[in-house]
């Protein structure tokens, strides 16, 4: 899935503190994942961990 450059920025930075977490918050949607509280939780650590 080609990313905008705001999204490849959001990933760039988790990923270089919590590469398992970038994977798992990047291929939920692409792979049709029901989004579940364990997902919700690692989408708002994500967004923690960004700034």
């Amino acid at each position: 899935m080609p990313l905008s450059a705001e999204m490849r920025l959001f990933f760039d930075k988790v990923a270089k503190k919590n590469f398992c977490l970038a994977c798992d918050v990047y291929h939920a949607p692409t792979n049709g994942q029901e989004i579940t509280l364990s997902l919700r939780a690692k989408v708002q650590e994500a967004l923690r961990l960004s700034h």
